[in-house]
């Protein structure tokens, strides 16, 4: 098979959605790999890199298009719209469920969507979950990059100071609300122990809370850091009681495939901290915080609502684009080798990917957006026979 790698051109996407060595696993099965000139760059991978591992490097975006499988990381924008065809294999993250421009242009060009985020196996998201981690530690770290003075935050250090004297007060710490105790959740509730903030985490399912609270890791860090980890359910009323007291709120709420649900309120955030800071992570898939109601990037990536931060970017892995990269392309290449070796209808009988198809021959195939869009729903495997 002919497969193409486009050069991302989302604002400052800078992760690629192959490396050299998916490539060469691609190419020691007999396909062959068309690399945009510069694709990897980003990530740090030359072109050379990509030639020696057998690709051939292509000039333009168009090249790289033509093929027969596309390679991507984040969802074609506007202005590839024009590259789609019929029977396209597009294998990327397309989070449909709050895109209906993208949507309908995948549905006229009868282009089959195979989306990383709605991947499942074993009740997991093997492919959302590398990114899921990479976006909550990073949104820790972005949260007390935004508790800066100068930043318009509290001017508070997430540790606060402690000089180990029990006859010291020391200096108070900052407190992280952390809404989901998922993949994204705990990357961010572990991150942010580790500055030594203390952590709140309201999660629903009360097997997961069990499990945190029981947690070796978190457990650790607060003998460690000397802070406190609180789990408890997540409701209304628990939202409201930490939301008055946090520094920084970050909300992971994902339904996969599905818009997400708004879990924060107006009136919620307008009982936040001046100064205090929300990140919302399933900002892609629509997000869960009321008041952040435009996506951002990371050129400007925060806006102030009743004096309070949001952050808002769809890309956070993309600053770290390196790692992100090579934990992404880890979990995919299995899958991508599996497409491209058997074609959609045969690599559509291992469920994981069967699960991920989102679009095929002109009909949506993933109910959850066909509910988000009110759009008509067909089940992929009527038409796949």
């Amino acid at each position: 098979m002919k497969i193409g790698l486009p050069k991302e051109i989302k604002n400052n996407e800078n992760r690629v959605g192959l490396t050299p060595c998916a490539v060469k696993e691609l190419t020691k099965n007999g396909h062959k790999v068309f690399v945009q000139k510069g694709a990897g760059i980003g990530s740090g991978f030359t072109d050379k890199e990509y030639i020696n591992a057998g690709a051939k490097i292509v000039t333009t975006a168009a090249q790289a298009w033509n093929n027969e499988m596309i390679v991507k990381v984040k969802e074609p924008l506007n202005s590839e719209y024009h590259f789609f065809k019929p029977g396209l294999l597009l294998f990327t993250y397309l989070h449909l469920a709050d895109n209906l421009p993208l949507t309908k242009a995948l549905l006229k060009s009868k282009v089959t969507g195979v989306a990383y985020e709605t991947m499942s196996k074993n009740g997991a998201l093997p492919l959302l979950a590398p990114m899921s981690r990479v976006a909550g530690r990073r949104s820790a770290i972005i949260a007390a990059t935004f508790m800066e003075s100068h930043r318009g935050g509290i001017g508070l250090l997430p540790g606060g100071v402690d000089d180990n004297d029990p006859r010291k007060p020391g200096t108070e710490k900052g407190l992280f609300l952390v809404i989901g105790g998922g993949v994204a959740g705990y990357n961010a509730a572990t991150t942010a122990m580790g500055l030594g903030a203390n952590v709140v985490i309201l999660e629903r399912n009360p097997q997961r809370i069990q499990q945190l609270k029981k947690d070796s890791k978190l457990n650790t860090l607060s003998k460690v850091f000397k802070n406190k980890c609180i789990v408890d359910v997540s409701t209304d009323a628990n939202i409201e009681k930490w939301i008055k007291k946090t520094d920084a709120l970050i909300s992971t709420v994902l339904i996969p495939g599905a818009k997400a649900p708004k879990v924060i309120k107006t009136a919620m955030v307008k009982k936040m901290k001046p100064g205090s800071i929300i990140i919302d992570i399933a900002i892609d898939q629509g997000g869960s915080v009321e008041t952040i109601t435009k996506i951002t990037t990371h050129d400007n990536p925060t806006y102030l609502v009743h004096n309070v931060t949001h952050y808002a970017v769809a890309n956070m892995p993309g600053a770290t684009s390196r790692t992100a990269t090579m934990a992404l392309v880890n979990a995919t290449i299995p899958y991508a080798i599996e497409l491209a070796n058997g074609g959609i209808k045969k690599a559509a009988q291992n469920q994981t990917i069967y699960d991920g198809i989102n679009t095929y021959d002109g009909q949506l195939t993933l109910k959850p957006v066909a509910d988000a869009l009110k759009l008509k729903f067909t089940e992929a495997n009527l038409l796949l026979k």
